[in-house]
């Protein structure tokens, strides 16, 4: 098809070929030209909108995989530090119990600042500098909470493991099972002697129960005496328990009298001999003292805490009865 345009002459009623001046070539030829530039950029434009290039493709990719790491440690944060609240909690708690002071906020809320976290050279090459300068802040602080706490509980375990040993070297058992007690004498000070037929003082409790019958420690300790000694007590067991705590065991059984012997560790409960009458006794029975501090004290208060109910109400049962003291 011919591109030649003709126009109408009207004296010569012919058509005839326009001729274009080199101006108006010029001008078609550039605007051909730049409708052909922008229907190209066009097409470019489009095929990079819809159709992204390789390097492109990757850059997405990468970008979708750090968007799902970013919020998979956005949940991570949380977790921890919703676990990090149970432990405070729970800090609190066991202070309260063992009676020491709380931690103060200060503390708990370990401050730290950004500028020991990166380098000013690092943070310059990060892209996202401060979503990721924070994110580390926040990671740090966390570290820094996890490490106060962790702290704390290893402070409290010493403290509670003291503290169990203390409380397991202080008399708080009865040193005669229920079962096997028959009476019990709660007179503690002046009364009289059943055998000298006298006033003295009676600085302990006496058990009575069967010859041969069981008896334990009331505490963890170091048998300090299990022998026979002259006096009113006869076979005896001395316990010394450490913070100052002693307790003693009198009148046991003549022959086999001791399950220990001196400077054996004992634990409370354990068997330790075998109950008897002799030294300066009325019966068989027990007389069983707490020594503080070098004195007799009252043992009411030292072994009615770790009864279970039914040998509680069997004690104070005996105790009311008020039997006189068997030695």
């Amino acid at each position: 098809m011919s591109l030649t345009k003709y126009q109408y002459n009207e004296d010569s009623c012919t058509y005839e070929p326009i001729e274009l001046s080199f101006a108006q070539k010029t001008k078609r030829a550039l605007l051909y030209f730049l409708g052909t530039v922008i229907v190209a950029t066009i097409g470019v434009l489009a095929v990079f909108k819809y159709f992204p290039t390789p390097k492109e493709i990757a850059h997405n990719a990468e970008r979708h995989l750090l968007d799902e790491q970013w919020a998979y440690l956005s949940i991570e944060e949380s977790n921890i530090k919703m676990a990090l609240q149970v432990m405070q909690v729970d800090d609190e708690e066991l202070r309260e119990i063992l009676e020491l002071d709380s931690l103060s906020l200060q503390i708990r809320n370990a401050g730290i600042g950004g500028s020991e976290i990166l380098s000013n050279e690092e943070i310059k090459k990060l892209i996202f500098k401060i979503q990721v300068v924070e994110q580390y802040k926040k990671i740090a602080k966390l570290k820094a909470q996890l490490s106060i706490q962790a702290l704390s509980f290893d402070t409290l375990t010493k403290y509670a493991e003291g503290r169990n040993w203390n409380w397991s070297h202080i008399p708080a058992i009865q040193p005669v099972s229920h079962k096997e007690l028959h009476r019990l004498s709660t007179v503690y000070g002046m009364r009289l002697n059943p055998v000298l037929k006298r006033y003295m003082q009676h600085r302990g409790f006496d058990f009575m129960a069967d010859r041969g019958d069981s008896i334990y420690a009331t505490a963890d300790g170091k048998i300090e005496m299990a022998r026979m000694t002259l006096g009113g007590f006869g076979n005896q067991i001395m316990i010394n328990h450490g913070n100052g705590y002693k307790t003693r065991y009198a009148h046991l059984q003549r022959g086999n009298a001791f399950a220990v012997k001196e400077g054996d560790m004992v634990k409370r409960g354990q068997l330790i001999g075998f109950m008897g009458s002799t030294g300066r006794s009325a019966g068989p029975h027990l007389h069983y003292e707490v020594i503080k501090n070098g004195k007799q004290v009252n043992p009411i208060g030292y072994f009615q805490v770790e009864l279970n109910p039914e040998a509680y109400d069997k004690m104070l049962l005996l105790a009311k009865e008020n039997a006189a003291p068997m030695d």
